[in-house]
């Protein structure tokens, strides 16, 4: 085992260590692109970020 692969383990067990995760398969929950999106609400021109498709904040939506 070469002296990188060494360290780049150390690293992934130190990691795992810290945020509690047990499985290798965990880390690739690190890897993945959140589904949140940036939106500009056309009814007041807040920028928000959301998962759903609306073109409205929560606030225009509760008035609506």
């Amino acid at each position: 085992m070469s002296e990188k692969e060494f360290d780049e383990k150390a690293f992934e067990q130190s990691l795992k260590g810290k945020m509690g995760w047990k499985c290798p398969c965990s880390l690739e929950i690190v890897d993945k692109k959140s589904e949140l999106k940036t939106v500009q609400c056309k009814n007041c021109g807040k920028i928000f970020k959301t998962n759903k498709d609306t073109d409205l904040c929560f606030d225009c939506e509760k008035k609506k």
